[in-house]
């Protein structure tokens, strides 16, 4: 598998906070967080709470049914050692953000 790099949109248009844009039929939360980008399923691994309404704190997001808090500085890692977020990777390029996304071919 290659990597793909998929534009997303204008890197002004993802201001601070929690975006969630469609990738694949499948959500994905694009966090702009302490002057950094961050991308992961809109769904949390815990029970599918929606991620893209996580409280903040930080590079620290929560989820908002059972708390589960992850570190996205620390690689998607929950605090308390539960399932982790997987984080993609994500970049800006000529003003636009773009996520790396799997091409089978």
């Amino acid at each position: 598998m290659s990597i793909k790099w998929l534009k997303l949109g204008a890197a002004e248009d993802f201001t601070d906070g929690l975006r969630v844009v469609e990738v694949a039929r499948r959500g994905l939360v694009i966090a702009r967080l302490k002057g950094r980008l961050f991308a992961f399923d809109a769904l949390c691994p815990h029970a599918g709470g929606p991620m893209g309404r996580a409280e903040i704190e930080g590079a620290i997001v929560s989820c908002p049914l059972h708390a589960w808090r992850f570190d996205l500085e620390q690689g998607g890692a929950e605090l308390h050692g539960y399932r982790g977020l997987t984080l993609k990777d994500v970049k800006i390029e000529t003003g636009a953000i773009y996520v790396a996304t799997q091409d089978a071919g």
